[in-house]
C-alpha cells in the first residue's frame, strides 16, 4: 500500500511575537500567526519574547521551544493554514487498517 507522507517542515524562524515563518520540503512557505494559542496553558510561556525566539525544528520534524524542547507543535496544522488543505487532503485514504 502506498501511503504518501505529508510535506515536512524544513526551516522555521520566530518573527515578531507569536508569528513563525515556516518552509516545507515541497516549497510552501509563509508566516503563521500563533497568537490565538498564546494565552492557553503552556503556550503562555510565549509571552517571554526571548523564549518564543527559541523556536526550532527537532529531528522528528516537530517545532519546539526551549533548550529542552519542553513545548512543541506539529507543523501539519500550520501547513493546512498556509495552503487551505484539510487533514484528509494531507493524509489521503486508504488509511492502513489497525490490528485489533
Amino acid at each position: 500500500m502506498d501511503v504518501s507522507l505529508p510535506p515536512q517542515a524544513v526551516e522555521v524562524e520566530a518573527r515578531q511575537p507569536f508569528k513563525l515563518w515556516i518552509r516545507f520540503d515541497d516549497g510552501v512557505s509563509g508566516i503563521v500567526d500563533l497568537a490565538q494559542w498564546s494565552t492557553r496553558g503552556n503556550f503562555a510561556t510565549w509571552s517571554d519574547v526571548a523564549f518564543f525566539k527559541t523556536a526550532h525544528l527537532r529531528p522528528d520534524g516537530a517545532i519546539a521551544w526551549g533548550k529542552d524542547d519542553n513545548l512543541e507543535l506539529d507543523p501539519s496544522a500550520m501547513y493546512s493554514d498556509l495552503t487551505g488543505k484539510c487533514f484528509e487532503d494531507l493524509h489521503p485514504k486508504p488509511w492502513p487498517q489497525l490490528a485489533g
